[in-house]
């Protein structure tokens, strides 16, 4: 399995993860008396790894981009369960648990979407997400540093700590949280930011959607009418061919949805396309994920360099193929093959 150094940071600070990140602050900046063991914090860190490199390896796919979502939380639970003095339903598993039902069961569903207003409501409830999160993960770390205070000071005995912690204190906690002026100019501000994001991701979502139309039909490159007219009576030429092809791409096809696979063949087509006009040659066809390309057509006599620097050059450019398809929520291709033969042909209409 390639690993994909930009995805998998684009999933770690983007997308699966920016709420568990501020949730492991809050547990490494808790006292000692409620904080996890070192053992306990570093597992959990080791679920998050692995969470982000499922989510951005197989995170195109809705199933598992909800069910991967919820490993962190199950990480949690258990590290409760075995190590923790605190309740394994406390606040604290509750929130995690509720914000990665509601954000991976979002994503999954924006992955299915494919016209464009459910797409963007499902980019507003994925804002609206993420500011509530924030607001009570920040209320948790403001509840927990209160109450460890109480505890140290001796105003609160350990069984009232640990209940302070637990979920049935939620709604008066926060109402009492909510009172405060400086609580309530920062869920403001938290709103008027979460209203920007929300406004911005809209406009993402319909650049990319008018972007993504230009890739929805690649016509394949014919040569132009002036090369047309050179060989059209027939003769022998010789030429340079480059063959290429996608490893494994039966099974894909056969695995994924046509949607997806006509996806990941239109920027495969626009690459070659792209790069073969960079090197001078000529598409010759494209038959599923086999990719033809001739050159020295016009007689030039580097067509043998000019083929293997195009090969070398599309292989440099997979990489960004590989991470246009995983950012796109497409299947992923590991490999292809290249070939280059040089011979004489006949060449005519």
């Amino acid at each position: 399995m390639k690993f994909l150094r930009k995805r998998y940071l684009e999933e770690f600070f983007l997308y699966s993860s920016q709420f568990v990140l501020f949730f492991m602050i809050i547990l490494f900046s808790s006292p000692s008396v409620i904080r996890p063991s070192t053992t306990a914090l570093v597992s959990l860190i080791g679920f998050l790894l692995v969470q982000i490199g499922l989510l951005a390896r197989f995170g195109h796919r809705p199933p598992a981009r909800f069910f991967f979502s919820l490993m962190t939380p199950l990480g949690y639970t258990l590290m409760q369960a075995l190590s923790a003095p605190v309740r394994v339903i406390d606040m604290a598993s509750f929130f995690l648990w509720t914000t990665a039902l509601y954000l991976g069961g979002i994503q999954a569903l924006a992955i299915l979407f494919r016209r464009k207003w459910p797409k963007r409501l499902a980019e507003v409830f994925l804002s609206l997400g993420t500011i509530f999160t924030f607001i009570f993960f920040y209320f948790y770390l403001d509840l927990r540093l209160t109450s460890t205070q109480a505890y140290e000071s001796g105003d609160l005995g350990y069984a009232g700590l640990i209940d302070s912690l637990s979920l049935s204190n939620f709604i008066p906690a926060f109402l009492i949280f909510a009172k405060t002026l400086q609580h309530v100019f920062f869920m403001f501000g938290a709103f008027m930011f979460g209203s920007f994001q929300v406004a911005d991701k809209i406009k993402q979502v319909s650049l990319k959607s008018r972007l993504d139309s230009v890739y929805a039909v690649v016509e394949p490159p014919t040569a132009d009418s002036s090369m047309r007219e050179r060989v059209a009576d027939g003769e022998n030429r010789d030429v340079v061919i480059l063959y290429a092809d996608l490893w494994n791409f039966t099974p894909i096809a056969e695995k994924e949805g046509a949607r997806a696979v006509i996806g990941l063949l239109n920027r495969y087509y626009a690459l070659w396309d792209i790069v073969a006009r960079r090197h001078n040659g000529v598409i010759e066809q494209f038959v599923g994920d086999t990719a033809i390309v001739v050159f020295g057509l016009m007689g030039e006599k580097d067509a043998g360099d000019d083929a293997v620097a195009c090969a070398f050059d599309f292989l440099y450019e997979f990489s960004h193929l590989q991470e246009d398809l995983t950012s796109h929520r497409l299947p992923l291709v590991k490999h292809l093959g290249i070939g280059v033969h040089g011979g004489r042909v006949a060449v005519g209409e």
